[in-house]
């Protein structure tokens, strides 16, 4: 085939692809610069952390692109059951929840890849027509393709993004129009320690008005042996190193992956999955970048995450602390996961004004 043909397809390819794009990028709207990784990535908390005892990095450290792309991995994963046991509950009951809260301004807080969203966003379109949706994220690459996969599935959609934290973003939403449905997926709450998940809720109060709805999904508490086989499969085993990998690169340490063993156990006494890194071997470590060195023994671990199981009554008791009130919840036929769904209301809330001690 001569050259020149070739060359003339993908030109006129990359015209069609930049005539798409122009045409998509005119649906959607993104807000906001990217958040600087120095905020993200506090070095006086990492070293502060470290320092402690136990010793303990922030999650956040898991999701570097490698990261991210394990994640997408451990989704597929037989024993890790959260991905698709919420899929299933929003692909069941997405309608239900258009139907109980009516025509809503879909606020999600992390719009990932949206998979799961874009579920939510045609249960809404179909029973109430053109719907408007926001998205807030740290990152505004991850915005645009998230906005791309929505968009590509429905053109009844005002596709809003926020480059913000959680905190910041919900402080822009206070702008939107109209009722609206704080979405927060993926059991990401549970993730969060008692200081991060206070502010959250204090974030999502002040940014909602009466009558404003909240839908959150959440692992429930189960039997420990299912719990810690969600976390122990060879793609939970690399995450937790890929972590390491990420400090390395970022603040020029020294981590021995090999060095090092995957540990992920259930603390029934704080009804949590806890993943470690456990030192196999007495080891010193050096992040040249903070000019931070700490001394680890044999069998020492470091804690790298926190993944909290609920009851939906403890769910319950938790977000009626910040005037947000149970209206229903969906819980699927292993009961293994819950969808739920709460409305604030005007009654006085019971949330102190100084956020709890992280453990």
């Amino acid at each position: 085939m001569p050259l020149q043909f070739i060359r003339s397809l993908i030109e006129r390819h990359m015209v069609r692809h930049r005539q798409s794009e122009d045409i998509l990028s005119k649906r959607y709207q993104i807000v906001g610069a990217d958040v600087p990784e120095a905020t993200l990535f506090k070095k006086d908390l990492l070293i502060s952390s470290l320092s402690a005892s136990p010793r303990a990095i922030n999650s956040i450290y898991f999701y570097d692109d490698a990261g991210s792309a394990l994640f997408e991995r451990l989704c597929e994963e037989e024993t890790y059951y959260l991905f698709r046991t919420e899929r299933g509950l929003l692909v069941d009951n997405a309608k239900s929840i258009s139907d109980i809260t009516g025509p809503v301004y879909l606020v999600e807080l992390g719009s990932g890849n949206a998979k799961k969203t874009t579920l939510l966003i045609d249960a809404y379109v179909t029973a109430h027509g053109p719907t408007s949706y926001a998205a807030i994220d740290i990152n505004h690459s991850i915005l645009e393709r998230a906005a791309e996969n929505i968009l590509s599935e429905t053109s009844d959609l005002d596709f809003l993004g926020i480059v913000g934290t959680y905190q910041t973003g919900l402080t822009e939403t206070k702008k939107l129009a109209g009722r609206k449905l704080l979405v927060c997926l993926g059991s990401t709450i549970g993730n969060l320690y008692d200081d991060e998940l206070y502010y959250l809720l204090l974030a999502a109060r002040a940014a909602s008005s009466h009558g404003d709805f909240f839908l959150v999904g959440i692992d429930l508490d189960k039997d420990s042996k299912i719990l810690e086989a969600a976390y122990n499969n060879q793609t939970a085993i690399l995450s937790n190193l890929c972590a390491l990998q990420h400090l390395n690169r970022r603040f020029g340490g020294n981590f021995d992956i090999f060095n090092f063993r995957h540990v992920a156990f259930y603390n029934r006494s704080m009804n949590r999955i806890e993943s470690y890194v456990e030192a196999a071997q007495e080891q010193s470590i050096n992040l040249g970048k903070l000019e931070f060195s700490f001394h680890l023994e044999k069998g020492e671990l470091i804690r790298t995450e926190i993944m909290r199981k609920f009851t939906p009554q403890a769910l319950n008791r938790l977000f009626m602390e910040y005037g947000f009130h149970p209206v229903q919840h969906w819980i699927d036929s292993d009961n293994r996961y819950a969808v739920c769904l709460f409305q604030l209301s005007d009654e006085p809330t019971k949330y102190g004004s100084e956020p709890p001690v992280a453990s």
